[in-house]
C-alpha cells in the first residue's frame, strides 16, 4: 500500500505546474500577427477619421464656384441681368481700379472676392475667341483707344486677367461661367490652388 501511495504522490507532483512556460513558435507567430494587424488597422484608418478636419481640394472647389457665381451674377453684372457683365465695371475690375458706382470695393483681389487670409491663391480671367481662328482659350484684352472701344484678342489697354499666374506644377481647381461682355459670349475662368 505504501507503494501505491508513493506512485499517487509522484503522479500528483508531475501534473503540477513547475513554473516553466510552454510557449510554442506557433503561439508567438499568432500573437505577433494579431499585433501587426491591429497596428496596420490603426495606421490605415485613423487618417481617414481625421480627414474632415484637414484642408483638401474640396475647399478650393467650393470657394472657386462661389467666386465665379459672385463675379458673374453680382460683382461684374447687374443682379437683375446675371451673366451679362457691365463693360465699365469689368474693365475697372481688371485694371485694378475701384470706381464708386461699381459693386466692389477698394483693396486687393482677395478682399474684393471675399477671400479670407489663407494659403489659397486665385486667378480670374476672361477668355474667348472673337474671330474664326484660335481655340477660344486666349485671354482677352479691353481696348479703349480710338472709336472701337471693346473686346480685342491681341493687345489692348487692359489685359483681362487678374491674380497670380496659375502654376503648372501644382493641381488647381477651375470654375467656368459663360458670360456676355460687349455683346460677345466669353468665358469667365476662376482658378484656385
Amino acid at each position: 500500500m505504501n507503494t501505491q501511495r508513493s506512485d499517487e504522490s509522484q503522479n500528483r507532483r508531475s501534473s503540477q505546474p513547475t513554473g516553466d512556460r510552454g510557449q510554442t513558435t506557433l503561439d508567438f507567430a499568432i500573437g505577433v500577427s494579431v499585433f501587426l494587424a491591429v497596428l496596420l488597422f490603426i495606421f490605415l484608418f485613423i487618417p481617414g477619421i481625421l480627414s474632415p478636419f484637414t484642408a483638401s481640394a474640396q475647399d478650393e472647389t467650393v470657394t472657386s464656384n462661389r467666386v465665379a457665381d459672385q463675379l458673374a451674377k453680382g460683382t461684374l453684372a447687374e443682379p437683375e441681368a446675371p451673366y451679362v457683365l457691365d463693360s465699365y465695371c469689368t474693365e475697372a475690375f481688371f485694371a485694378e481700379e475701384s470706381p464708386s458706382d461699381c459693386r466692389f470695393s477698394d483693396g486687393s483681389l482677395r478682399t474684393q472676392l471675399g477671400l479670407g487670409p489663407g494659403n489659397q491663391q486665385v486667378n480670374v480671367s476672361l477668355r474667348g475667341n472673337l474671330t474664326a481662328s484660335g481655340d477660344g482659350q486666349e485671354v482677352l484684352y479691353w481696348d479703349t483707344t480710338g472709336d472701337d472701344t471693346g473686346l480685342v484678342e491681341s493687345s489692348g489697354d487692359t489685359h483681362l486677367t487678374r491674380g497670380d499666374p496659375v502654376p503648372t506644377s501644382r493641381p488647381s481647381v477651375t470654375s467656368v461661367r459663360v458670360v456676355t461682355l460687349d455683346g460677345e459670349d466669353v468665358t469667365l475662368f476662376v482658378e484656385m490652388w
